[in-house]
């Protein structure tokens, strides 16, 4: 069994949190429809909705190998078995020239742990399946909003070579959702199409693994639309996500700084197609992995 512990990110959640004032300050404009219980789930980074309203969060994903996945010469195949139990940490403010401040227990909003299991399942030498499925608690401190979260789905991958570049098209289906306390319960259905690219950077050294440039572009469908209230009067509906990266990681190994080790490292840019909700995320993993 393996284990690995991506590091602390800045969660960068549109379509997940209670938005937030930059300034920490309560602002008149009553509470947000768009639940905190989402957080788990959606993207990692800094969000802005239409200008005045941003979400900051700090993930820490402890990962457990049980199978990696193979295909025998024969047809035969093994499945790949990967435990998660993502642990979300809201933040009402993070200060970029002094993040160690964020670390305020006075500043956490609300903790989640979203608990899953993935399955990974080699179709033939190009396609695998990914069935997933998630559930878990969070509570929001300060206030008395608790809430089960789920998610499950099944992702997809084609995977293809052309001379030194590695692509990929990477499908999702799902369904994502929470049950309050008290309230109502809601749920969202994401549908995405994307693609990924690997290409060789210069030559490896000795005793190195080849540098590789990771880029992805991806469009995610909402299914039920998400509703922000940045104004009393004036609510925005996010339908949907584009989301463009870059990153950069090894061929073989992975990216150490000091205990922690990742995938690879980048950053990407998000926004709706109306342009109301833009962010800058954190990319640590392929989408099929994430």
């Amino acid at each position: 069994m393996q284990k690995h512990l991506t590091a602390p990110t800045l969660g960068l959640l549109a379509a997940s949190l209670v938005l937030m004032p930059t300034t920490g300050e309560t602002q008149e404009t009553g509470p947000s429809p768009v639940h905190w219980a989402y957080s788990a789930y959606f993207g990692t980074g800094w969000y802005s909705v239409a200008g005045d309203r941003d979400v900051f969060v700090v993930r820490m994903t402890p990962r457990w190998t049980l199978k990696e996945p193979s295909l025998d010469a024969d047809g035969g195949r093994r499945l790949g078995i990967y435990v998660k139990a993502p642990i979300s940490v809201g933040l009402d403010t993070f200060e970029y020239d002094a993040p160690l401040g964020a670390a305020d227990i006075e500043n956490v909003s609300f903790l989640s742990v979203n608990p899953g299991v993935d399955i990974e399942i080699p179709i033939n030498r190009i396609w695998s399946l990914r069935p997933y499925a998630s559930i878990g608690y969070g509570q929001e401190l300060g206030g008395s909003d608790s809430a089960w979260t789920y998610w499950a789905g099944v992702k997809s991958q084609l995977a293809f070579r052309s001379g030194k570049l590695n692509w990929r098209l990477i499908n999702l289906l799902g369904i994502v959702g929470y049950k309050p306390d008290e309230g109502p319960s809601d749920s969202i259905w994401p549908a995405m199409a994307g693609l990924e690219f690997d290409y060789p950077v210069g030559q490896p050294r000795d005793d190195a693994d080849q540098l590789l440039f990771h880029w992805r572009l991806a469009y995610t469908v909402i299914g039920d639309d998400l509703t922000f209230s940045g104004n009393p009067t004036v609510n925005r509906d996010i339908t949907d996500q584009w989301e463009i990266g870059a990153a950069i990681g090894r061929e073989d190994s992975p990216i150490r700084i000091w205990f922690m080790k990742f995938n690879r490292l980048g950053l990407g840019y998000r926004t709706s197609s109306n342009g109301d909700l833009k962010g800058v995320v954190f990319v640590f993993r392929s989408m099929f992995d994430e």
